[in-house]
């Protein structure tokens, strides 16, 4: 018997754990967004169709996440400053992701680096009052993130 596909909405009323997840490219991301706010999620979109490799990357990781201006704009800032969300005053942080596979079919490596960094800041976060979820759209051959579901 197989196990019934995580929702966005148990994720978000925490009866899926925090974690890496991708959805369909079709998902609208509004959707997304009013879902994550009606839940107490602060939500951060990375506009994935301003990426076209690891300096794109990480300015618009930067000015989406509102890093501070001192960011060295490198893996290990990107990955500090990551890990400085958990000091949010929301408490609990959604990361939108969407067109990620632009990056993945650019950079693979880069982009894989990228998601390295997400997961461990997401795994960091998992027992906190600060859980940190990431969601990836458009990345469907580039990760073995779980899909998420829209509905129940």
């Amino acid at each position: 018997m197989s196990e019934r596909a995580a929702t966005l909405h148990d994720l978000l009323a925490g009866a899926t754990p925090p974690g890496v997840y991708r959805l369909p490219a079709r998902a609208s991301l509004r959707t997304v967004q009013r879902m994550a706010a009606q839940h107490g999620w602060r939500v951060y979109r990375i506009m994935g169709r301003r990426i076209a490799d690891k300096p794109t990357f990480l300015a618009e990781s930067a000015r989406s996440l509102h890093f501070p201006k001192y960011f060295g704009h490198n893996w290990d800032a990107f990955e500090e400053s990551l890990n400085d969300l958990a000091y949010d005053a929301a408490g609990r942080t959604l990361v939108l992701f969407d067109h990620a596979g632009r990056l993945a079919a650019a950079e693979p490596e880069e982009f894989a680096v990228a998601l390295d960094i997400l997961r461990a800041a997401v795994e960091a976060r998992r027992a906190s009052d600060f859980p940190l979820v990431v969601i990836l759209q458009g990345a469907a051959r580039a990760t073995d993130a779980t899909l998420l579901r829209m509905e129940d």
